[in-house]
């Protein structure tokens, strides 16, 4: 009916499977801010060659190059948003974690006298 209380190692299990999945969802946002920041590089380098006469001017290009440079903005905005509230989301997993570690009292064994 009632499920009981987990109890620390199971507690410890599961934080440090939040962990992981923490750590991998980092390592996606970062790389779509990354992204982000190339596209509004790429958008803005395409502008600054059409202004300079470098590339042939046409419309199209010149909208493909505010797309880019907005919608890379707008990625890396929300993907830099995104890693900070999972990075936050993964100190406190961490410290959680380390929380119910210390409960268990764990006792540490040493190099004592042989």
């Amino acid at each position: 009916m009632f499920e009981a209380d987990p109890t620390p190692v199971e507690q410890i299990e599961r934080l440090e499977e939040q962990i992981a999945e923490l750590r991998e969802a980092i390592r996606r946002s970062r790389k779509l801010v990354a992204a982000g920041r190339a596209g509004a590089f790429a958008g803005a380098a395409l502008l600054v060659t059409l202004a300079l006469g470098l590339a042939t001017f046409t419309p199209a290009r010149m909208i493909v190059g505010i797309v880019l440079g907005l919608g890379g903005l707008v990625l890396m905005g929300s993907s830099v948003g995104s890693t900070n509230l999972l990075e936050l989301s993964l100190q406190q997993a961490e410290e959680d974690r380390n929380a119910a570690i210390d409960v268990l009292e764990l006792v540490q064994l040493g190099d004592g006298p042989r």
